[in-house]
């Protein structure tokens, strides 16, 4: 089994580090990044979709930003199971706020403070925290303004209804980005597992090992049917 792994709104997939640092040893794991040039899902998945391994059953774990990219991905090649990580299908917040994303917003480094209120926990070591800074700070603001507009107007519901993958949703119990509503409606437009984790929105970076429990469970489900 191959696990491909989608990243947040940084696009570059260097914030799985500790995430891969954990993983079970018998897992085959891809991150991938993300082309900065693009601006839509459409484009974005199509990208992805050149650089999926092949030959493997394909499991496709979406962290935030990645969870519309996960179902436009599903619906160009085979995938065997998604997993979603305090993500969604349609935008999270009301769409009203993509008017007031700016570049000049992401320009200025987030403090520590409230990276560890709204992102990675009040236990987050200052380690990660500079991880974090570095990782968005390498990305053009205008890129990170366009992204975040994305998530406001985007709506996958119908793709999402139409993919027939095994799903787990795993939620960050402290999670203060993406609200509750985001996986309760996609449980309502279909049958998906849902483990709650606790950590705050960037889980996979706070709390990789709790990350793994539940995706592993899933993946042996998997494996029993």
């Amino acid at each position: 089994m191959r696990i491909v792994l989608l990243p947040g709104l940084d696009g570059t997939g260097r914030l799985f580090k500790r995430f891969l640092a954990t993983a079970p040893a018998y897992l085959s794991l891809t991150a991938l990044s993300l082309p900065e040039e693009t601006s839509t899902y459409e484009a974005l998945a199509g990208s992805v979709v050149r650089n999926l391994p092949q030959g493997d059953p394909l499991v496709l774990i979406a962290e935030s930003f990645s969870g519309p990219l996960a179902v436009a991905v599903a619906e160009r090649h085979p995938v065997s199971a998604l997993v979603f990580c305090n993500s969604f299908v349609n935008a999270p917040r009301s769409r009203g706020l993509r008017w007031l994303i700016l570049p000049a917003l992401f320009m200025v480094p987030i403090p520590a403070l409230l990276m560890r209120r709204y992102m990675l926990g009040p236990d987050a070591d200052d380690a990660l925290i500079d991880d974090v800074t570095e990782v968005v700070g390498s990305v053009p603001s205008t890129v990170l303004a366009s992204r975040m507009r994305l998530v406001l107007d985007t709506d996958k519901s119908s793709g999402f209804a139409r993919c027939g993958a095994p799903t787990l949703y795993v939620r960050g119990m402290e999670d203060r980005l993406v609200p509750d509503a985001a996986w309760r409606r996609m449980a309502a437009i279909r049958p998906i597992t849902t483990a709650h984790v606790a950590g705050p929105h960037l889980l996979l970076q706070a709390n990789p090992v709790g990350a793994w429990n539940a995706i592993a469970l899933f993946l042996e489900s998997l494996a029993a049917v």
